[in-house]
């Protein structure tokens, strides 16, 4: 049976509070601090059901960093980690109309081919597990293209050349650094570059889909053998481009050496898998699967990256004597004992929708974010306050739904978020493996009679 937390049954009369909520349905509740004073709001006693869940899906595409290598989460298990990138053509912005085009790539018969290198840049250092580690990295050769039209998932892969065209053993000191950026340079065969030059002058020079079909892209996977994930940056800083395909050519009579790069902003994912055993997540091996808390000594998971999040329904919310409901929140801690140096935390987390059958609720592809506006494309950010170990959480506007019997109760999914670019909500994040294990689920539920 799923573990449920009790809330002391009470009613209260509201003379001062701290909250306040405009709610426009119903329209009929005045909360404290709203200007409208001597209302009675209640509390009764309710459960929670919550469980560590596995989604089915959680989409590792378009993500701003590339995630390679494995390494064993106390909590979680062995968790590895395999990037899929394809190269593509840089693109110029118009400063008048801001039209973006794409830049041909251009290769004369008075220009020599010198070699070629993949360059994956780790500007902040960060990583997963033993960062003192050494790591071999292989780089294969993709069978077909990565469509970038496509949502990939952290358990989505493509088939590729087992045999690798290049490798590296490196630590995080072994790193080059151009003083802008920390960086890993892997040298591709000549045979590469020489691939490359063949598409000057087609339309898969200048057009980043004819590109895309024409030249395969790559895949990173580290040896069994390590115990780091490196995040390697991917996309613009400023202009810089982070991690690239580079080709470095010289003109004939001169020895001064040229680029001409490819960068990766178009089909690009993270391939995450993961072995539990040994741990309180053991039986945690099918999608859509879930443990209740009771079987995890009252503890809940979340992780970036590997579609592991936390499960909470409502059952017994039909048993409340109004369906006026003016606030909810919800509040949870962390469990501060399993933080770990070696695995950066989630202080951000969001709430998306599920379906009947446990899958992940999508809105035209998008995550369906639990949020005050219907079709939101960001959701409800709550985040850590590591001074009183809490996150606090409005679902209002859920439990209205479910409460008025506008919405069904399929549960909703806790995952680690990152905020949006407004600052007062988030989006689901994907581009690291950060977790937390969190306790202490409690509801605070006012309503009126």
């Amino acid at each position: 049976m799923p573990n449920t937390f009790k809330l002391m049954r009470n009613s209260v009369l509201v003379l001062i509070s701290a909250f306040f909520l405009s709610c426009e349905n119903p329209t009929d509740i005045d909360l404290p601090g709203s200007g409208n004073q001597g209302n009675s709001y209640f509390t009764d006693t309710l459960s929670l059901q919550v469980e560590t869940f596995q989604m089915d899906s959680a989409i590792t595409s378009n993500q701003a960093a590339a995630l390679i290598g494995s390494y064993t989460d106390p909590s979680l298990g062995r968790v590895t980690a395999k990037a899929y990138l394809q190269p593509t053509l840089q693109q110029v912005t118009d400063g008048l109309t801001g039209q973006v085009t794409p830049i041909e790539f251009t290769f004369t018969s008075s220009q020599i081919l010198d070699s070629v290198s993949v360059r994956l840049a780790n500007k902040n250092l960060i990583f997963f597990g033993d960062s003192l580690a050494n790591m071999t990295i292989n780089v294969h050769r993709l069978n077909s293209y990565i469509d970038n039209t496509k949502n990939y998932n952290f358990n989505s892969s493509l088939p590729y050349d087992p045999t690798p065209l290049a490798s590296v053993t490196f630590d995080r000191y072994a790193m080059d650094n151009d003083s802008l950026i920390t960086y890993l340079n892997i040298k591709l065969p000549k045979s590469i570059g020489e691939e490359l030059i063949a598409l000057a002058g087609t339309d898969a020079a200048k057009d980043r889909d004819a590109f895309a079909k024409a030249f395969r892209g790559f895949v990173f996977v580290a040896n069994n053998d390590a115990e780091t994930v490196s995040v390697f940056n991917l996309g613009n800083t400023f202009g810089v481009v982070n991690s690239r395909l580079t080709l470095y050519y010289h003109d004939s009579g001169s020895t001064d050496v040229e680029e001409k790069e490819f960068e990766y902003t178009v089909g690009r994912f993270n391939e995450v898998t993961f072995d539990r055993s040994n741990t309180s997540l053991a039986k945690l091996t099918n999608l859509k699967s879930a443990i209740p808390i009771s079987e995890t000594n009252g503890r809940a998971y979340l992780q970036a990256g590997s579609g592991i999040g936390t499960k909470i329904r409502f059952p017994d919310l039909d048993k409340l004597k109004s369906s006026q409901i003016g606030l909810a929140e919800i509040t949870f801690s962390a469990d501060t004992l399993t933080f770990s140096d070696e695995i950066p935390v989630a202080p951000f987390v969001t709430f998306i929708g599920l379906n009947a059958d446990g899958s992940v609720k999508r809105t035209s592809g998008n995550y369906s974010y639990i949020s005050s506006t219907t079709g939101a494309l960001s959701g409800i950010l709550s985040s850590y306050d590591d001074s009183l170990n809490v996150f606090t959480a409005n679902i209002t506007p859920y439990l209205q739904d479910i409460s008025t019997k506008k919405a069904e109760d399929n549960g909703i999914a806790l995952v680690v978020a990152i905020p949006a670019s407004t600052g007062t909500s988030a989006l689901v994040f994907n581009s690291g493996l950060n977790r937390i294990v969190l306790r202490n689920f409690k509801l605070n539920l006012y309503y009126n009679q």
